[in-house]
């Protein structure tokens, strides 16, 4: 084995480019180590290219014997139990001795796979859920340029002191922005030099990229033709090439520039690097935010959803071909050319991962802004579109008409994707996409595969299985081989500085066939003749096919491209031959004569391929022939032919595409998308005006969603119209995303006399009074919206919340969450809306009505609204509004708050007592009159009064308050406080922080086991709020506990099943379970040594257990042994799970203990 050498410092010539430097989830992942440090970078902004000289690079290499390459593959594969499906086996082809932890792979045409090394992430880059305090801040940025900003400002050298979380990496004394700018990202090509069939070499070609925005790598692909790595790092995707033959990638040039505008959630960066059918770049970019200015100064603007970009190879014609995905992380292209890929869910309880297939100028809907934001503001409200209105779900009646809904729900953690080449493995494995399952434990992770099958224009899931299990794969690809070669993380979500490759097989080996693509592929196709190439558009092999149809498009064979298109009896073969001739016709319009007529084919397939390739180049002299094609009878032709009459922005196009919609009368939902996206690129706003009186409802709904693309206030028009469908997409349209001001005012008026119900419609309609300018009567006009009593009680009281906060609300949109910036109506708007109707909404039937007049009446403190409060907080019979009633009262300064609070204390509902307690404390009346009521509840109350004592009693700043508390804290040491009101007792004492109690603190720290999780958690174990706890459980983003753990129908399979956990363990074990995750896997989720009473060890992957006995499988064999034999279990590994007392309070944890505490129950729901 070849030691690796020092590495030199890099050239202050090669690209300097600062990474966002972020201490990634404490929830998630561990901070990383550094492993080795480059020479700091210059302080520089992002540059367009350079390149660095190869005499600055100490040339990194590693190589191993093949024997030692064979011994480490054996050593490992019996450490890991890996399951495939019959017919294949997975060997380890590269160890952790060449590799270190990867994110993507590329296997090229010789069959060197090039891996993708993250050093940055965890350490470099921010997830904002380690950096929660940063979230109103990143959610007003809009280029990553003011995400620069902030983290130098924020991060700046004079805050070192605040900032000592950041490790020091350039050793300058300082803890700032300059740190983030240290760590690089590597790519690292492997090879099999000795044909043993495992790796031996590996040789570092890219180790840069390190500014304080930049991200982590998350894509890369090497073009064989060119010689070049195109390689995805946010905020660029580069073009790196070797000048010198020295194997180092010395040439850097960023191709676009402008990705990662938000500090979001980790991994959500730019990915998915793959060279389409069409020989366009294709990237994927998650929902931290793209604002790209191209060559041209055309501005490509989607700071809050991912994208997908696509542009020549030098960079140039770029345009975001999909739009509103979550993060995709790599995308693939069947044999026709179809873009399919898989998008990560949002985490959230009862939503799930989707396939989806994505067309020129889709809109799948998601946006950042469904995750962060609006959602801790007080001053706003809960909703949430994506899951409130089923953005998530396929198709379904009366979904938003400008989304493009997924195919079919999927598995948990895609990752790595990509597609069947059409050889290798065997003939079960054609047609199929295979995606990784990344679900941080490598005893749960592995490998699908699905197929799909046509549903008019698009595709339904035909076929779903799992292929392999036992890998924390992270990216795939299929070698020239035939094998499919993915990377190993090996476990957990942190750095290890290791990774590892395996290569799965057919069983049956290499057949001549296979054996023939891999010498073709590996060839010069440079030196075949026309002839030859011809031939090989034929091949069985997608990659054969593309790459010959690359050289004949590259050697401008135009007449032979056009022969197999019009005359080859192979499908396939034409339509490679088609897009060849489409990579021509980008360059050149001559000779689209031929592909014109292809529109007249009697093959679809053709006909829609034609059309494609048409668009793409944009090619008006076909308008006349692709219009007379909306009308065909095979969906896919129709698809295309509007596409490509949409992309030339032909307005002779305008009748038939209406005629289009009308035939498909919102059938086919990709017709109706590939009609609307028409519509809008052809941009004429009256036309589409008009038609908000057309008689088809299809057409009137394609109609707003195209105005909604063309931002155009012309769609108030249809906010007239007898439909709630048509009427809802309207106001979706004006609200969602930038508000469309000039047809706020229509929308507003809708509150008046409101036609229909749909909470969709009246939520945009309530907003709309808030931010339209054109009138001072919006809050009046909001007020009488909450009196009507036919209108849902919640969607009044949301009326009443907005108008409560009307001269200081929410910085973001009350139904979107898009960001809107400050609100500051003048307050006399609102206390003269709510000076005659207080008394009216505080008796209303409804009590949530009645809870939001409360809060406005505490606000406004208006006088009609005073003698109301006190009959509700005396006969309301919702506890809710009668706490609600109280802090009103307090808050207005009754003149007899004291005897209101006494009666309260005595009230039948804890809560409201409770409520009533805290305000205690702030009562004029004597010290020892307070003190000796808490003492009494202390001693006498419920877990809940006790616990509310203690923590109201601490605000009494009084030396007989403080004396009550030293005598708890001794009888705390001795073992006599209730485990319930533990957690209390040590917050109240450590809050007044008197010498002696910090003592008596001290003294009952010292006395727990730091070793020991369950002691220094003691205190999180009783006495928690399940209701809280199951917020936490769904809800929160700390947590994350549905992304993994299902609870009967809500959440994902990635963790243990939660259904009836109470059922199986303990609270005691659960606080374990939460705060040290590895100290006992759960059966199906990791590897056990099982110590027997006489001495022997068993270890293997711990599959159940019963009271009984405990079953393993060792050596690929299952065991069952009896517990009377078992002296212990000790559980090795990394849990996928992160230690959940690194993001949570012990209060959190006990209120996450006290809901688990009550899943005894199968759970019987709908779903």
């Amino acid at each position: 084995m070849t030691l690796r050498p020092s590495l030199a410092p890099i050239s202050p010539a090669s690209v300097n480019r600062l990474f966002v430097v972020t201490p990634l989830v404490a929830a998630f992942m561990l901070l990383g180590a550094c492993g080795e440090k480059p020479t700091p970078p210059t302080d520089q902004a992002t540059v367009a290219s350079s390149s660095s000289s190869a005499s600055s690079i100490a040339i990194e290499t590693t190589r191993i014997a093949p024997d030692e390459a064979n011994a480490d593959a054996k050593s490992i594969e019996q450490q890991v139990p890996i399951t495939t499906s019959e017919g294949l086996k997975t060997e380890l082809w590269a160890s952790e001795k060449l590799l270190g932890d990867t994110v993507a792979i590329h296997v090229d045409d010789k069959g060197r796979v090039w891996a993708g090394i993250t050093q940055r992430s965890n350490n470099s880059e921010f997830d904002i859920r380690s950096v929660p305090e940063w979230e109103d801040a990143t959610m007003t940025f809009s280029t990553y340029e003011d995400r620069r900003k902030f983290l130098r400002s924020e991060l700046a050298p004079e805050k070192s002191a605040q900032n000592e979380k950041i490790p020091d990496r350039n050793k300058d004394g300082s803890h700032d922005w300059r740190d983030l700018a240290v760590m690089t990202e590597k790519v690292i090509r492997l090879e099999d030099t000795q044909g043993s069939g495992k790796a031996d070499f590996a040789q570092t070609v890219v180790n840069d990229f390190h500014t304080e925005v930049t991200d982590v790598i998350g894509g890369l692909f090497y073009n064989d033709l060119l010689d070049e790595l195109f390689i995805n790092i946010a905020p660029d995707v580069w073009r790196v090439k070797d000048t010198n033959g020295d194997g180092y990638m010395d040439s850097h040039t960023s191709l676009t520039n402008g990705f990662g505008v938000h500090v979001g959630f980790s991994g959500h960066g730019l990915s998915g690097a793959i060279m389409g059918p069409d020989g366009m770049l294709y990237s994927s970019m998650g929902d931290i935010g793209t604002s790209i200015t191209d060559q041209y100064g055309t501005k490509l603007h989607y700071p809050n959803q991912g994208v997908i970009v696509r542009s020549e190879v030098d960079g140039s014609n770029l345009e975001v071909f999909a739009a509103g995905l979550r993060n995709i992380y790599e995308l693939s292209f069947d044999k026709y050319g179809n873009l399919i890929s898989v998008d990560n869910d949002g985490d959230h309880i009862g939503e799930y991962e989707r396939v989806v297939h994505l067309i020129d100028g889709s809109d799948t809907g998601w946006r950042i802004n469904w995750q962060l934001g609006k959602y801790k503001d007080a001053k706003n409200n809960s909703y949430k579109i994506w899951m409130d209105e089923d953005y998530y779900k396929p198709r379904f009646k009366n979904q938003a008409a400008h989304i493009l809904p997924p195919v079919a729900p999927y598995h948990a953690g895609p990752t790595g994707m990509t597609y069947y080449p059409g050889t290798g493995l065997t003939d079960e494995w054609k047609d199929h996409f295979f995606v990784v399952e990344f679900v941080g434990s490598a005893t749960r992770a592995g490998i699908n595969a699905f197929t799909l099958k046509p549903k008019g224009a698009s595709f339904e899931l035909a076929s779903d299985k799992n292929m392999m299990r036992g890998v924390l794969a992270t990216g795939l690809d299929f070698g020239p081989d035939g094998a499919l070669y993915f990377s190993d993380w090996i476990e957990g979500w942190g750095l290890k500085q290791k990774g590892r490759v395996w290569k799965m097989d057919s069983a049956a080996g290499m057949t001549p066939e296979r054996e023939q693509i891999k010498t073709l592929l590996g060839s010069n196709f440079r030196e075949f003749t026309t002839e030859q190439l011809v031939e090989h558009l034929n091949n069985a092999d997608m990659r054969v096919r593309q790459k010959a149809q690359f050289v004949l498009a590259e050697q401008h064979q135009v007449k032979a491209l056009q022969e197999v298109a019009v005359t080859s009896p192979h499908q396939l073969a034409r339509i490679h031959a088609i897009w060849g001739l489409g990579q021509l016709l980008r360059q050149n319009p001559a000779g689209n004569a031929i592909i014109i007529n292809l529109l007249q084919d009697s093959d679809p397939e053709i006909r829609a391929q034609a059309a494609k390739v048409l668009g793409d180049a944009k090619m008006k002299t076909a308008s006349e022939p692709l219009i007379a094609l909306l009308a065909d009878k095979n969906p896919r032709v129709q698809l295309y032919a509007a596409q490509a009459l949409g992309r030339m922005a032909e307005k002779n196009a305008l009748q038939p595409l209406i005629d289009m919609l009308v035939t498909n009368n919102d059938d086919d939902v990709y017709l109706r998308q590939a009609g609307a996206i028409a519509l809008a690129r052809i941009g004429d706003a009256d036309a589409l005006g008009k038609l908000s009186t057309h008689s088809s409802e299809a057409v009137r709904v394609a109609a707003v969603v195209a105005l909604k693309r063309m931002h155009s206030p012309v769609v108030a028009e249809f906010l007239n119209d007898s439909s709630e469908y048509v009427v809802t997409n309207a106001a979706r349209a004006i609200n969602d995303d930038e508000l469309i001001t000039d047809a706020l005012p229509a929308l507003a008026a809708l509150v008046e006399k409101p036609r229909f119900t749909s909470e969709a419609l009246l939520r945009r309609a309530i907003n709309a009074n808030v931010y339209a300018e054109d009138s001072d009567e919006n809050a009046e006009r909001l007020i009488r919206f909450a009196t009507n009593p036919s209108i849902p009680g919640q969607l009044r009281a949301e009326a009443i919340a907005a108008v409560t906060v009307w001269d200081s609300g929410s910085v973001y949109d009350r139904v979107s969450g898009f960001y809107r910036g400050p609100i500051n109506h003048p307050r006399a708007e609102a206390e003269d809306a709510f000076a005659n109707t207080i008394e009216t909404l505080l008796s209303d039937k409804s009590s949530e009505v009645r809870q939001a007049a409360t809060n406005a009446q505490s606000e406004f403190n208006l006088q009609s609204g005073a003698a109301p409060l006190v009959k509700m907080l005396q006969q309301d019979t919702d506890p809710n509004v009668r706490i609600s009633a109280l802090h009103a009262l307090k808050k207005n300064g009754h003149a007899d708050i004291g005897s209101l609070v006494f009666g309260a204390l005595k009230d039948k509902e804890q809560n409201v007592r409770m409520a009533a307690l805290a305000m205690v404390p702030e009562l004029q009346m004597p010290v020892a009159q307070v003190v000796e009521m808490h003492q009494l509840l202390i001693a006498n109350g419920t877990p809940g009064e006790q616990q509310a004592a203690l923590l109201s009693l601490a605000n009494v700043k009084a030396p007989e308050a403080e004396a009550v508390f030293r005598t708890q804290m001794q009888q705390l040491i001795e073992g006599k406080i209730a485990p319930e009101v533990q957690l209390e007792l040590i917050t109240a004492a450590e809050q007044i922080g008197s010498p002696e109690l910090k003592q008596l603190l001290a003294d009952y720290d010292a006395k727990k086991d730091k070793n020991n999780p369950l002691e220094v958690y003691r205190e999180a174990i009783y006495g928690g709020d399940a209701q809280k706890g199951m917020a936490l459980f769904r809800y929160s983003n700390s947590t994350q506990c549905v992304r993994c753990h299902m609870v009967g129908h809500r959440g994902n399979k990635v963790g243990p099943d939660l259904t009836t956990i109470a059922t199986r363990i303990v609270p005691e074990q659960m606080v374990e379970a939460l705060v040290a995750p590895a100290a006992r896997i759960a059966p199906g989720f990791g590897r056990v040594t099982v110590v027997m009473k006489n001495g022997k060890r068993v270890e293997g992957s711990f599959d159940a257990e019963t009271k009984a006995d405990v079953r393993i499988t060792s050596d690929n064999k299952p065991q069952t042994i009896l517990r009377s034999d078992i002296e212990k279990l000790e559980f090795g590994g990394i849990s996928p799970m992160p230690p959940m007392g690194l993001g949570l309070t012990k209060a959190e944890i006990r209120d996450l203990v006290a809901y688990l505490s009550t899943l005894k129950e199968e759970v019987h729901e709908g779903h």
